[in-house]
Formats: structure tokens, sequence, C-alpha cells
């Protein structure tokens, strides 16, 4: 019991010298006295039942050495054991990624420096792509960090940069996951007319998210309802009221006749393939056609 008291005394008195000018330099000289006579001659046994030795075994003699320094030796010392220490970083990087590999979500409680770390963020976004939102400015601008959260949630789209909202990689790959993801892209896109066409040719509901300009393309508005008749309320004034465009929406889903205009829901071509598409369609045709008897022969069939 008294050798285990005079350990822990040993020990306490051992690192409050580490600060103190002089006593550090006494007390480091009979701790490299001890490395080299004593503790050789102990058995390891002993050592490792006693405190006060196994931190003397611990201890490296380069500390020692620069604790014979008086002041200098303290202050390197005292910077040595507060600044974190590389070890100490990677420990704490593997920690935070295996968080957010588990969560990506928990992006959010991390510190700032973590959220600017790309392999914390990418593990992040992978796991969950809206984590991309807790990540820090300049890693929202990077395309790798970007086209990962989207590829795992296209909505994600909306935490990246302006800039990365108008790149036709990123943006794509958002959509393909996510068709509502068109939502976020950037300005210049919305009026891009090639990436346009070839995104309403895979989600024709997409034009809604086109400008003005491109929702009075036919090309874009014909490609756009051949594949999804519904996206005609998306088109122009001008274009809904096109025979050809009309017909092709109808032709896809009859009840697409509701947003025709007016003159062409009283065209008895466009309202028989409506209602040969989608019987119920003839609600939305004129009072006229609605009592046409060949409208009705159609609805028989």
């Amino acid at each position: 019991m008294v050798i285990n008291f005079l350990s822990k005394a040993c020990l306490f008195i051992d690192h409050k010298a580490d600060y103190i000018p002089i006593a550090s330099t006494v007390v480091n000289l009979v701790n490299i006295f001890q490395k080299v006579i004593v503790l050789p001659l102990k058995e390891k046994e002993n050592l490792s039942r006693n405190p006060y030795y196994t931190h003397l075994k611990q201890k490296t003699f380069k500390r020692c050495a620069i604790l014979l320094i008086p002041v200098l030796g303290n202050i390197l010392v005292g910077i040595w054991n507060f600044a974190p220490s590389k070890e100490d970083d990677k420990d704490a990087l593997c920690a935070a990624i295996r968080s957010v590999q588990h969560n990506g979500m928990a992006l959010k409680y991390a510190s700032p420096e973590l959220r600017n770390v790309k392999q914390v963020v990418l593990a992040a976004v992978q796991q969950n792509g809206k984590a991309l939102k807790y990540a820090s400015p300049k890693l929202r601008n990077v395309k790798q960090v970007v086209l990962a959260a989207v590829q795992q949630d296209g909505k994600a789209l909306k935490y990246a940069s302006p800039k990365l909202r108008n790149v036709k990689q990123v943006v794509l790959a958002a959509v393909q996951k996510c068709s509502w993801a068109l939502e976020y892209a950037g300005e210049d896109l919305r009026n891009d007319r090639k990436f346009f066409l070839a995104v309403v040719r895979q989600h024709g509901n997409d034009l809604r998210h086109a400008s003005e300009k491109l929702r009075n393309d036919k090309e874009i508005v014909l490609a756009a309802v051949q594949e999804w008749g519904w996206a005609l309320r998306h088109a122009s004034k001008k274009l809904r009221n096109d025979k050809e465009i009309v017909l092709a929406a109808v032709q896809q889903d009859g009840s697409a006749l509701e947003y025709a205009s007016e003159e062409l829901r009283n065209d008895r071509e466009v309202v028989i393939a409506a209602v040969k598409q989608y019987g119920p369609a003839l609600k939305h045709a004129s009072e006229k056609l609605r009592n046409d008897k060949e409208v009705l022969r159609c609805l028989a069939r």
C-alpha cells in the first residue's frame, strides 16, 4: 500500500515538474538514471504493477533530454503536449469517416474543419446525398463531391455551387436519379436547347423547367409530349394550338386533350385520337363533338 502511494506521488511530481524550470532538470536527471540503471534490473512483472515505472518506460530519452534545459525545455514540451499530433488528427479523421459512413447527415454536427475535408464529405454524400448541404462552400464547388452526392440523391443538386448547377454532366446525373432535380439547374442550362432536347426525350414532364423560349420550340415540345402526353400543359399557348403537337400528345395520353387549345378541342381528328387512347378524354372535347356520332362510335369500340 505504501509502495503504491509512493509510486503515485512520484508520478504526480514527474508530471508537474515538466512545467517548472530547474525542478524539471533535477527530476529528469533522475529519470535518465533510472531508465539506464534501475529499469533494466526490474522484472517485467514488477514494472507493470508500478504506474511510476510504467510511465518511465514509456517516457522517451528525447523528452528527458529536452527537459534538462531550464525554461526553453519546459516551453518546448508544453507545445509538444498540447499541439494536436498527426496521429491524433488521423484518428479523428478515421472516426469522422466511420461516423458519416453510418449516417451521412452526421456531417451536420462535424466541425468546420472536418466539413472541409474531402474524404469526410465524400463518405457522407455517398451515404446520403443531401449531406452536401453541410459541406464547406469550397467542397460544394468540387465536381467529384457533387457528382457523388447527386448520384446518391438527385435532389442534392440544390446544394451544389451555382457554377456546378450549370454543368451538364452534373445536372444529367442528378436528373437520371430524380427527374425533379432539374428544378435546381442553373439558368444557363434552362436556356440550353441541346441539353433540354436530351432531357425531355427521357423525361417529358421536365419541359416545365425549360425557359419560356424553349417551351415555344416545336422540336423540344414535340419530343416532350411524345414521351409524356401531359407535358402539353407546359407548352406555349402557340404550340398548344399546333395540331401536330396536340395529336402526338393525345396519342400518348388521351387525357392531354384537356391542355389543347379550344380550337383543337373542336377538331374531330384530334378528339377521335384522344378518345381512342382514353375514352373519358371525351369530357375535354367541345360540346359539339361530345355529341358527334363519329366520335361516339369510336368511344363504343
